[in-house]
């Protein structure tokens, strides 16, 4: 597969690595197609029999690529259509995996059954065909082709996206309706629960299939485009009268819709997936690959669930290990604090005890009374030494005010405690 394509020299560089027939099937598109892309952005492709002659070992002299000054709006269109390559690519290979890789890894424990039969059973299905008008059972697909049947003029689509998940322009609106039919019909079959959920901020409708537990959303649109044209003499004159400053633009760019259908599946959160008309080949024609792609959405949702899980505890772990450390640090401040004042006041006793017993050796050479003043002085200091002595209560203890560490994992307790509710 060639490298990511974000600029001219990346496509330059695609199409001289490998024929264009095999470069567009990665892209989902046909080679003609990627040759009228090349051709507007200015970069040179293989001529005819190039292939064949490198096949054989021969040097082939590559077409340099020119430079070629663009206007921004050109510049715009050209990364676009870039970014459009590169997501066309994406959705090709996550179309593929859903085929040649039906066994997809469930993770969650509790569905791996059923959703695995479920996927099979798809599998071994016989493709579906788009209905016809006079199969049509839903009343909301039947309202829908009602309105577009008497009002085909003058009536958009849109007035019934409240209901269907559907927003196309007239030119596509029938198109739609049978595929939407024939998506309700196809969940029916598999008994799959479906539902709409409308929104009081949004004036559209959100259809969803439940699988597994999850909400599996759904749309049909038509995607629109910006056409550029030039502004007229009398255009730019009103323009001029409404903005006493700045330049006066060129062009006028009007959203014109392209008549292609665009199907979006997604768990309304990161998993998604898309289909959508590329050149001849219609989206009716890979019903079986999107009845797949409902499946492979809600299993990837619930993975991308279990995976969210999994790292909200690996922060809490961490979370837990950094207030371990934290209080660790503490305590082991507090024992270095007592370390030092138990010295500290070791030594004064020490200092303080050989200079008392001076003094008593000095009394008892004097056979001092026992009721003397030395006497009761020497029985005073010798209870000051008592006091000063840190190892009168024992010796010390590796647990400060009541914390009690496991020295083996000195966290096991806290962690414990952190995680009891989970």
């Amino acid at each position: 597969m060639a490298e990511e394509i974000k600029s001219r020299e990346d496509l330059y560089g695609a199409v001289w690595s490998k024929p264009m027939m095999k470069l567009a099937e990665e892209f989902g598109i046909s080679g003609r197609g990627l040759a009228k892309l090349c051709e507007r952005l200015k970069v040179p492709v293989p001529p005819r029999g190039y292939w064949r002659k490198f096949s054989l070992g021969q040097s082939i002299k590559k077409t340099p690529l020119p430079k070629v000054e663009f206007t921004r709006y050109d510049q715009w269109k050209n990364q676009t259509s870039l970014d459009d390559l590169e997501r066309r690519r994406k959705a090709v290979k996550e179309h593929s995996e859903i085929f040649n890789n039906p066994d997809v890894e469930i993770k969650d424990k509790e569905i791996q059954e059923i959703a695995f039969n479920t996927l099979q059973a798809e599998q071994t299905r016989k493709p579906m065909v788009i209905v016809s008008e006079q199969d049509i059972t839903s009343p909301m697909v039947k309202k829908f082709l009602i309105s577009q049947t008497r009002n085909k003029n003058t009536l958009r689509s849109t007035n019934y996206r409240d209901t269907l998940a559907i927003d196309v322009t007239d030119s596509c609106a029938f198109r739609a309706a049978f595929l939407m039919e024939t998506l309700l019909q196809g969940f029916k079959a598999r008994k799959w629960d479906f539902s709409i959920e409308k929104e009081d901020a949004s004036p559209h409708a959100r259809m969803f299939v439940n699988l597994f537990g999850r909400r599996i959303y759904f749309a049909i649109i038509e995607p629109f485009t910006n056409k550029r044209f030039p502004l007229t003499e009398k255009e730019r004159k009103a323009y001029e009268e409404d903005h006493h400053y700045g330049r006066v633009p060129k062009y006028r760019y009007i959203p014109t819709a392209t008549g292609r259908l665009h199907l979006s599946i997604n768990d309304g959160k990161r998993v998604y997936q898309s289909w959508e008309d590329r050149g001849k080949q219609l989206i009716e024609a890979s019903i079986k690959e999107i009845m797949l792609g409902f499946i492979y959405v809600a299993i990837q949702s619930s993975n991308e669930a279990i995976l969210a899980l999994e790292r909200e505890q690996r922060l809490k772990l961490e979370q837990a290990r950094k207030l371990e450390e934290e209080r660790l640090k503490r305590l082991d401040a507090k024992r270095y604090e007592k370390l030092i004042a138990d010295s500290e006041a070791y030594s004064q006793m020490k200092k303080i005890q050989n200079y008392v017993e001076s003094v008593k050796n000095q009394a008892q050479d004097q056979a001092v009374d026992p009721d003397s003043e030395i006497s009761k002085w020497l029985e005073w200091a010798q209870s000051k030494i008592n006091n000063l002595n840190p190892l009168k209560n024992g010796l010390p203890k590796f647990s400060i005010d009541g914390h009690h560490e496991n020295i083996n994992n000195p966290s096991a307790s806290f962690l414990d405690d952190l995680f009891r509710d989970h």
